[in-house]
């Protein structure tokens, strides 16, 4: 297993968020998405002992309950690089024993697989909510051609640094990666996952954490990659903007197979994504009302918080103007009193 770094991790690794350290098994996964990302972290989830049922448990509107295994604030006692002290990022090195990984994927392919998970099938995150009216959404495709035109103009966008780009799923890996800093073990491509299973199940024997690694399905895409969409300027394009990503690890892959593969996809491919299309609206408009019912039960709330206090207030107030009188009157009858008796 090549190491590709052996300095200790320093105060600098602290802008790494996309980390999650396992310090009881020395294991530091370095997360890109669209790299067998949900996979990985349930596999994650699963060593550090996570409760499957805790990701259940809030308002969202991920097309599926397994996608909430992304969002961090669900997570139980598993940090990144950001939240360890010094010392303990200092320790993190494969000279200390520990396993350090991150998986890549050509860019090309990434961009149209990330393409399809968030825009083409409606993800009700990226098209309801992120980047909803964009007026680059693709609509549903019934044809090769629509596929292709979608893609391209998307691919159009991804030039605009203010744009796509900037989100997790379309950024180059290499600004995700902190290789400058982070002290891998191995950087591994998608292709070689069970490579990394092997690896990383013969770390946990050796470190006395023993555990049978495997990894679902998660997160899949319809339609396979194909020559027609990477034409036309496209694949040109995506080579300059994730030009960093091929310098650094183009020698991986050969996109020629690509570019010798027509389009195959059937009728059933694209009712599929009519009907991921269908569920991704539904899930928005029910997410929507959830949210406008939360919304409204938190006013009321309120509003009854601020009755109770205005009862209170007002209880007070008449308490008050209440012992005033009888104070009085008491203070009268003990005088009269007080006369009587002389």
């Amino acid at each position: 297993m090549a190491v590709t770094g052996t300095a200790p991790l320093t105060a600098e690794h602290a802008t790494a968020p996309n980390t999650w350290v396992l310090p009881e098994h020395k294991v530091l996964f370095t997360h890109l998405a669209k790299n067998a990302c949900t996979s990985l972290k349930w596999l994650v989830a699963e060593l550090s002992g996570q409760d499957p049922e805790q990701f259940t448990s809030v308002l969202s509107c991920e097309a599926t309950p397994r996608m909430m295994i992304h969002h961090r604030r669900l997570w139980h006692d598993v940090r990144s690089l950001k939240q360890l002290e010094p010392a303990e990022r200092a320790e993190i090195s494969p000279a200390n024993g520990w396993f350090v990984f991150a998986v890549v994927r050509d860019p090309r392919l990434r961009a149209f697989s990330a393409w399809q998970s968030k825009f083409l099938v409606g993800d009700p995150v990226y098209t309801g909510r992120k980047f909803a009216g964009a007026e680059w959404l693709p609509g549903a495709p019934g044809s090769v051609e629509d596929v292709v035109r979608d893609f391209a103009r998307f691919v159009e966008v991804l030039r605009d640094p203010r744009g796509p780009v900037r989100d997790t799923h379309f950024a180059p890996q290499t600004t995700r990666l902190h290789e400058d800093t982070i002290p891998y073990s191995r950087i591994y491509d998608i292709s070689e996952i069970s490579t990394l299973l092997g690896d990383l199940s013969a770390h946990l024997d050796d470190v006395g954490r023993p555990h049978e690694v495997s990894l679902g399905r998660e997160n899949d895409t319809p339609l396979r990659a194909a020559s027609e969409v990477f034409g036309g300027g496209v694949r040109e394009a995506l080579e300059e903007i994730y030009g960093a990503d091929l310098a650094r690890f183009g020698d991986r892959w050969d996109f020629d197979p690509v570019m010798q593969q027509p389009a195959q996809w059937s009728a059933s491919d694209f009712r599929d994504i009519a009907a991921r299309r269908s569920l991704g609206e539904r899930i928005t408009t029910l997410y929507g009302i959830a949210k406008d019912e939360r919304a409204a039960i938190k006013d009321l709330k309120q509003e009854k918080a601020g009755l109770v206090r205005a009862n209170r207030d007002l209880e007070q107030n008449l308490a008050q103007a209440t012992r005033t009188p009888l104070r009085r009157a008491a203070s009268k009858a003990r005088r009269m009193m007080t006369r009587s008796g002389d």
